[in-house]
């Protein structure tokens, strides 16, 4: 008898593939309405804990709510304004900084230039600039006004508020949508994206303020300028899977260079980076957060990639808690499972 060749079905492979591309046009057109929704969704996660204190110290839960979500956006707003401050500074020595780097160029390049083809002495005072500003207008087109971005804080403020005040009826809400059959379902995969994403957001942005905190203040001893803004743009790089924290001491190691005009202050920026960092990605979060994310490597640098596509800067940020969420969803329904599979680490055995 001739060997028979099986196949496939057809739907087993499309059905995945149509999901995720009618994902993806959703989260793309409905952008405005759905990132302020999650990111407001992160920020009840991480205040969630703080609100339960203040409840077992017998405040009301809406009291509760108010008063930690007016705390956090008084510390975001002192925050954001300084470094606001800090950032104009910046932008005026900006020049000094960038024909500091021009003429170290030079000197570098006219030392060494035997070894290089044969050439005259490089001039590279043509790239000198006297101020910043057309690139400046030109780094701040594409920013969204004043006004716009008021409303957009204000509406994330009072989503907050909402989830983190209707959080136990919005959960038994989104079990019911499921219909009766599949509650039991649907409040597994809602604890499991608990487990997962609540741990990874407390830890990932606990250690990353940290970070922030140590890089400000070993820059500060270093006597690196404009250490205020080093160390919290290098915390909120460390966010970003893998290349984060190697941005994050680039700046610093520039500056260094620059301002002291000698090796010693840059191998000391190198060895404060190196090790603050290579502690937390190699020891703390590795032990806070365990086995809870089960993401391969690829999965999450292509996720980092397909979510900055998607969504910019705060799709960056946001790639690790959405798509271990995805995972969950995935793994629990049938259609989907595939890509669960796909997104799954060395622990997925199935």
């Amino acid at each position: 008898m001739p060997e028979l060749k099986r196949y496939l079905p057809l739907q087993t492979i499309a059905l995945p593939f149509i999901a995720l591309a009618a994902g993806t046009a959703f989260l793309y057109f409905a952008s405005p309405i759905v990132i302020p929704v999650i990111i407001a969704a992160s920020l009840a996660y991480i205040l969630s804990p703080a609100v339960s204190l203040l409840k077992r110290l017998k405040i009301p839960h809406a009291l509760a709510v108010i008063l930690i979500i007016l705390i956090s956006f008084f510390i975001i707003g002192v925050i954001g304004y300084f470094l606001f401050a800090q950032a104009n500074s910046l932008i005026e020595d900006l020049p000094i900084y960038w024909n500091g780097i021009v003429e170290f160029s030079t000197q570098l390049l006219n030392k060494y230039k035997t070894f290089l083809p044969e050439t005259g002495d490089f001039d590279l005072r043509s790239f000198k600039l006297k101020d910043f500003s057309g690139v400046t207008k030109y780094l701040f087109r594409g920013i969204s006004s004043t006004v716009s971005l008021l409303f957009s804080l204000f509406l994330i403020l009072f989503l907050t508020f909402f989830i983190l005040n209707d959080q136990a009826m919005l959960k038994e809400k989104l079990i019911s949508a499921f219909g009766r059959s599949e509650k039991e379902t649907a409040r597994n995969i809602l604890s499991e994206i608990n487990t997962q994403i609540r741990g990874f957001l407390l830890v990932k942005f606990g250690t990353s303020a940290g970070l922030a905190v140590v890089f400000t203040l070993g820059l500060l001893i270093i006597g690196v300028n404009y250490a205020y803004i080093w160390g919290p743009l290098a915390g909120l790089l460390n966010l970003i899977p893998y290349v984060g924290p190697i941005i994050g001491a680039i700046p610093p190691l520039i500056v260094a260079g620059v301002q002291f005009r000698a090796i010693m202050p840059m191998i000391w920026v190198l060895l404060l980076f190196l090790v603050f960092q290579n502690l937390e990605g190699n020891i703390i979060s590795p032990k806070l957060i365990g086995d809870k994310l089960n993401l391969s490597p690829l999965a999450v640098l292509v996720s980092v990639m397909f979510w900055t596509w998607l969504w910019g800067a705060i799709g960056i940020i946001l790639a690790i808690p959405i798509t271990a969420s995805l995972k969950v969803i995935c793994d629990n329904v049938e259609s989907l499972e595939p890509i669960g599979i796909l997104l799954g680490g060395r622990k997925d055995k199935r």
